[in-house]
This record gives C-alpha cells, structure tokens and sequence, in this order.
C-alpha cells in the first residue's frame, strides 16, 4: 500500500509510531517496514530504543539510514513526570543524578535525527488522583522542568510536543504552554485520548490547533457503561473520531502536523455519573460530555489485535487523501 502525501487541504506527512510497526523489530527493521509501507516518517518512543548510551552517532546513522529509504525520524523522550522520580531513573543516570542534565543529554542526541519537534507525556491517568502530590502541584513541577530545559531547547532549535494523553485535559496543555511559552512547547494532538477526559475530539482539537506539531491517528467507540461511558478502541473508520473534521480544523489552522499512527492499549472509563469524578475534573463541560453521550452506543468489547487496525488505519487515510475528508 503506498500512503501519499495529503490529508485534508494541507500537505503532511503520514507516518507511524515505531511501536505500531512492530513491538520487537530493532529500529533499521521498523524503518524498512515503514518504507515498504509508502510511509514517510517513524516515531521512536523512547531515545534508549536507538541508543542505550545516547550516543549522537548511532543517532546520526539511523537518520541517515532513514533518509536513505526516504523516512524522516523523530523520537519521544516518552513519560517524563516532574512528580515522579521513580519514572525517570535512566535519564538521572545520564545526567549523574540531574534529571536536567540526562534530558539534556537525550535531546542533543534527538537532534541529531534533523527533527523540530520532541513529544513528551506528562504521566499516567493514577496521577491525577495522586493525594500525595496533588495534580496542580505537578502540573506546576512540570512547567518548571520544561522551562529547565529551555536552554538546550533553544540550543537545539527544538520544541517539546506535549502528548494529549489520558491523564491531561487540552485546557491544561494550553495553561502549561501559557507558563512555559509557545517557543519550547506544542502540542502532539491524539484525539482517541481526549474523551477520556470529557472532551470532545473536534472541540478540543480548535483549542489546540495552532499549537499541534504531530497528529496521532487511532479511532475508539464511545460507549455506555453502568458508571457512565468507556473509551473502546477499534479499527479507524469504524469509531467515533470525526477525523475528517479534525483535519478540517487543522487545515483551517495552518497546521501541516505529520500524522502518525498509534495503536493504542488502555481502555479507560469515565464515570461521569458520580458526583466525584465530575468535582474531580472541573475543565469537564456540560456541552462536551452531552456531545460525547449523544455519540455512545451500547457497550462492546474493544478491539486490540494490532495488524487489521494497522491496515485499517492506513486504508482510511488513504481514502482521505483522496478527498472524501476535504
């Protein structure tokens, strides 16, 4: 299958997260892969995945090898949570104790694969709930940590893209893009994420659009549980992503944010019945969580085997290319 170039009115680039193309294939194999594919870009999650001793020259080959073939490269630095000690042993290692100093390292390291943008997730969804370190203080302990690496941020001409995941609202994103600044943060947009929240995808993608540097493709049913509603993932086309939407919204924004597949593993509930959860998560709106109801159907097991939403994923971004999304 060959993927072209456009999706929507804008030229981007489609590519994949590494770990879509192959749990175990080493990074010249997930390249190769995504080259016979037609795709033009791969997205490691982790820099140790290229080198566990972050050396900038097994950087620079990989890219090179990359470009042979036609793939451009990006890499995440993955979970880094200021809250969280316990999450980032091997970057304090790099930096001999200093967290700083190991991210520092990683990123120089990333920059040698000739990418702009560094995705980053802020935590998991427990953190939210944490009582030992409330949300907002670690919101604020992130905001610091990303403004710690301004510098080398700024050295590098690179800017963390901050993952729309399950545990952090687009409101939040834009509040630490506020504290931190629009030159060292953006947004990596990954609309099956944001209902986990109480979001709804189209809504929050106009909040984030001018902030979005990557696009992370994936398609979830919402459903109706006892509690409330679930996120059930599924093959893309078959879910409750308007992607033709999104695009649009993107389009209108400028934005030509490659687009990346991600097959995702968590499912997750959100129990908007109980008075908690709701006082728990005050960016929830009223608007949003009656759009996403009105979209819930019965509940259904979600579908997790990786190749045919793979092939899913590819088949209806090739279909948008071809117009039917513009």
């Amino acid at each position: 299958m060959i993927v072209g170039e456009d999706v929507g009115t804008v030229r981007r680039d489609i590519g994949a997260c590494a770990r879509a193309l192959g749990e175990e294939s080493t990074p010249r194999e997930t390249i190769r892969t995504a080259s016979g594919l037609g795709l033009r870009h791969v997205e490691f999650a982790s820099p140790f995945t290229i080198s566990p001793a972050l050396d900038p020259t097994a950087f620079r080959a990989l890219a090179d090898y990359g470009r042979s073939l036609g793939v451009r490269l990006s890499c995440a630095l993955g979970m880094v949570s200021a809250g969280h000690a316990e999450r980032t042993p091997r970057f304090r290692e790099e930096g001999r104790g200093d967290l700083v100093a190991g991210l520092s390292k990683a990123l120089r390291a990333i920059g040698e694969l000739d990418t702009d943008y560094v995705q980053v997730v802020v935590g998991m969804l427990d953190d939210r709930y944490d009582a030992s370190v409330v949300w907002p203080e670690q919101l604020d302990a992130t905001a610091q940590l990303y403004r710690n690496l301004s510098p080398v941020l700024t050295d590098l001409g690179l800017k963390l893209a901050v993952k729309t995941h399950e545990e952090i609202t687009s409101h939040e994103i834009l509040r630490l893009i506020d504290a931190v600044g629009s030159d060292h943060l953006a947004v990596g947009l990954d609309p099956v994420n944001l209902p986990v929240r109480g979001e709804d995808p189209e809504l929050a993608t106009a909040r984030l659009a001018p902030h979005v540097a990557r696009v992370h493709y994936d398609d979830a049913w919402i459903t109706f549980t006892g509690r409330g509603l679930a996120r059930r993932l599924c093959p893309g086309g078959e879910g409750d992503i308007d992607w033709g939407a999104i695009f649009r919204i993107l389009d209108d924004a400028g934005s030509s944010a490659p687009v990346l597949v991600d097959l995702h593993r968590g499912e997750f509930e959100m129990p908007v019945c109980d008075e908690r959860w709701l006082l728990q998560n005050s960016d929830v709106s009223l608007r949003e969580l009656s759009i996403l109801s009105s979209r819930a159907r019965p509940d259904r097991p979600p579908v997790m085997a990786a190749a045919p939403r793979l092939r899913a994923a590819l088949s209806e971004l090739a279909t948008m290319m071809h117009g039917t999304a513009a």
